[in-house]
């Protein structure tokens, strides 16, 4: 198949980002809309967002019609089993394309990976890990949500930063810093007044409250705090937990390979990586550990290409 543009789109839980690529992998716009995570908004907001989002790449400087485009991949948060409601979501803008639908974390992969095999470790909101081999056989790890796992995620860290300093308020553990953190962040006076402004939020459909207290742990373990430290080193070691699955269920401990870590969490920088690093370096020592910041789009672009028998990647 030959085709003249491709698109590329990434729906998460807060925004969509489409990107426009030409056959030679050149980014030429981008376009933005709202949420489209199927399990967090409706469909009818999924469906305004994708349109927004892929509309204002095609319209933006490029101008290029949408039968000009060869293939869209649709990277879409929580729509596993929902494939065909997504591809029904666009039907109607006009496009003559080949869509396909992956999840987030397919497209973040081949965002950050510069080859054709690796692994990827995200830990945002939550976490989760996954991998390719060099036979193109493919894994997941984790990604069981926040009652169930995300180990290391930033509802994690969060979760435990509060823990911490209800106990050390308590006299249960040691003093830390982050009591005094907790309670300015949520505006109260005393600790007990933590529980119903935790437990009110938490009646809503949002794990963001919790999980927004994690930069702050990270801000106080900077600081020196002990017990901060100690919770972003267990959230780097469950991390590296989490990257050795992965390596081993595609066989990578004796090559050399990508090891790409995206997601909020990693912002904390040597405080979580040093110690993900130390554990998969110790067993595969070739791997090549670096932070992503490459936007996920960019792999659904690289992706869309692929449909159209382009191997090659995205280039900004």
């Amino acid at each position: 198949m030959s085709a003249r543009y491709v698109i590329g789109v990434d729906g998460g839980g807060t925004k969509t980002q489409a990107v426009l690529a030409g056959a030679d992998g050149r980014v030429l716009s981008w376009g933005t809309g709202g949420p489209a995570n199927l399990n967090r908004v409706p469909l009818q907001q999924v469906r305004a967002s994708l349109r927004e989002a892929i509309t204002g790449a095609l319209g933006a400087d490029a101008g290029v019609p949408a039968r000009a485009v060869g293939a869209v991949c649709l990277g879409i948060a929580g729509s596993t089993g929902s494939e065909d409601v997504i591809r029904a979501a666009i039907s109607d803008l006009g496009l003559e394309a080949h869509v396909s639908v992956v999840s987030d974390v397919v497209i973040a992969f081949w965002a950050a990976i510069h080859g054709s095999f690796g692994a990827l470790v995200i830990a945002g909101t939550g976490s989760c890990a996954y991998g390719v081999s060099t036979a193109r056989a493919t894994t997941a790890v984790g990604g069981w949500g926040y009652l169930l796992g995300d180990e290391g995620s930033a509802y994690d860290i969060g979760r435990r930063g509060m823990m911490a300093a209800l106990r050390a308020a308590d006299g249960r553990d040691e003093p830390t810093a982050l009591l005094e953190e907790l309670l300015q962040s949520l505006q109260v006076d005393t600790p007990r007044a933590v529980v119903p402004r935790i437990y009110q939020a938490a009646a809503g459909t949002t794990t963001d409250h919790i999980a927004g207290f994690a930069p702050v742990v990270a801000t106080v373990a900077a600081a020196g705090d002990r017990v901060a430290r100690s919770i972003l080193h267990s959230a780097g070691n469950e991390l590296g937990l989490m990257a050795m699955a992965v390596i081993d269920a595609l066989s990578l401990r004796e090559l050399e390979f990508d090891l790409a870590l995206s997601g909020g969490v990693f912002k904390a920088g040597p405080l979580v990586t040093k110690h993900l690093a130390s554990r998969v370096l110790a067993a595969a020592p070739g791997a090549r550990i670096f932070v992503s910041e490459r936007p996920p789009a960019l792999g659904a672009a690289r992706l869309a290409l692929r449909d159209v028998g382009k191997d090659i990647e995205i280039v900004v």
